[in-house]
C-alpha cells in the first residue's frame, strides 16, 4: 500500500470523525496498526502528514485569481462539509505537540493569499489574506450546523474584496 493511499483513508476517517484512532485509520486502510505505524512512526506525525496532504490537495490559492480561488474554497466547503473542523481540530491537537510546525503552516497560507492579493494589485495584503480566511473559515463552520446559500456570500465576499482594493 503507498503512503498516498493511507492518507486518503485516514482524510475520510478522520472527517467522519476529526478524533480518529489509528487503529480507525487502519481498519479503513485495510491494513494493520503497524503498517500505518511504519509510514507515519506515531500518530502526531500521521496527522501532520495529514494536514500538508489535507492543504496541498485541497488548497483553493494556487487557482491563479482570487475570484477563482474564493469560488473553489466554497465550492470545497460545500462539498467537504466537515474539512474545516478536521483541519481545525488537527491544528488544535498539533498546536500542542508540535507548536513551530503549526505557526509554519499558518504562515504559508497567509504568504500564499498575501502574494495573490497582491498580483491582483492589493495593498495591505496580509490584514486582507487574514480578513479573507476570516470571512471564508466563519462560513465553512456555520455551514456545519446550518444551511448556507453559498452563491449569496460568494458575491458579498467579492464585492467586499472588490471595494477593498478600491478604498485601501
Amino acid at each position: 500500500m503507498e503512503k498516498e493511499e493511507l492518507l486518503e483513508a485516514a482524510l475520510r476517517v478522520y472527517l467522519r470523525n476529526p478524533k480518529a484512532t489509528v487503529h480507525e485509520v487502519a481498519e479503513e486502510a485495510g491494513v494493520s496498526k503497524s503498517t500505518i505505524f511504519y509510514y507515519f512512526k506515531n500518530k502526531n506525525n500521521l496527522e501532520k502528514e495529514l494536514v500538508l496532504y489535507t492543504i496541498q490537495r485541497f488548497s483553493p490559492w494556487r487557482d491563479g485569481n482570487l475570484e477563482n480561488a474564493i469560488r473553489r474554497r466554497l465550492q470545497l466547503i460545500k462539498e467537504y462539509p466537515g474539512l474545516a473542523r478536521l483541519i481545525y481540530t488537527l491544528f488544535d491537537n498539533l498546536s500542542k505537540t508540535d507548536p513551530k510546525f503549526i505557526e509554519e503552516m499558518r504562515q504559508r497560507s497567509f504568504e500564499k493569499i498575501a502574494n495573490l492579493l497582491e498580483k491582483e494589485g492589493y495593498k495591505n495584503c496580509k490584514d486582507l489574506a487574514i480578513l479573507l480566511l476570516a470571512f471564508l473559515d466563519g462560513l465553512a463552520m456555520y455551514s456545519i450546523y446550518m444551511p448556507i446559500d453559498f452563491s449569496k456570500y460568494e458575491g458579498l465576499i467579492l464585492e467586499a474584496f472588490r471595494r477593498l482594493k478600491d478604498e485601501i
